[in-house]
């Protein structure tokens, strides 16, 4: 009976299981309470970043913006002095225009064909005038037609002239001067201001 061990030794050793269980317990739930503390926190600082990015870009979308912004107003100004280039350029091709035009009419006009009124309204020039034959004004409207100057030659009206001595007729021609040689300011004006 010396070997009897009367003490409780399997109710220390369930104390004893029970606190390593309680033990292992507060261990995993201090280690899970701190990795989600970590995970929290790195969350936490991934959203913050992605915050800032996000301020960045939407900083940087605006500086863009206004740059765009900028850039339409220059190409405004870029197509508006352009326009006035092409127009101080095609002033300057017609500043001889007037001359041009009275030095190719004399050469153009035949004998026998008389202007009695000379008029310009733009591009357009209109005249009235006294041609002894009809032959004659037909002439001078084919060389109107010919030249380089001249173009769209429309005679509206042509009427006998019985009152004076020698048979004559009156009429009235329109015709057009080329663009090349005179641009028509009133379009080119309602460009520009546009």
């Amino acid at each position: 009976m010396a070997h009897i061990n009367l003490l409780p030794w399997r109710e220390s050793l369930r104390v004893e299981q029970k606190r390593n269980y309680l033990t292992m317990l507060a261990g995993i739930a201090i280690v899970g309470l701190g990795l989600m503390f970590g995970v929290g926190t790195v969350v936490d600082n991934m959203i913050t970043n992605q915050g800032k990015r996000n301020q960045f870009i939407d900083t940087q979308i605006v500086s863009l913006d206004a740059q765009i912004e900028k850039i339409k107003d220059i190409k405004k100004d870029k197509e508006a002095i352009e326009q006035r280039m092409a127009l101080i350029e095609q002033l300057e091709a017609s500043r001889n225009a007037v001359p041009r035009v009275l030095d190719e009419l004399v050469k153009l006009v035949p004998p026998g064909l008389s202007f009695r009124s000379f008029s310009r309204k733009g591009n357009q020039i209109e005249i009235l005038g006294v041609s002894e034959s009809n032959n004659r004004l037909a002439d001078f409207m084919r060389q109107l037609e010919q030249s380089k100057v001249f173009s769209s030659g429309v005679l509206s009206s042509i009427v006998a002239d019985t009152s004076a001595l020698e048979a004559v007729s009156d009429f009235k021609l329109t015709f057009t001067i080329n663009p090349s040689v005179a641009p028509d300011f009133s379009k080119i004006n309602a460009e520009v201001k546009q």
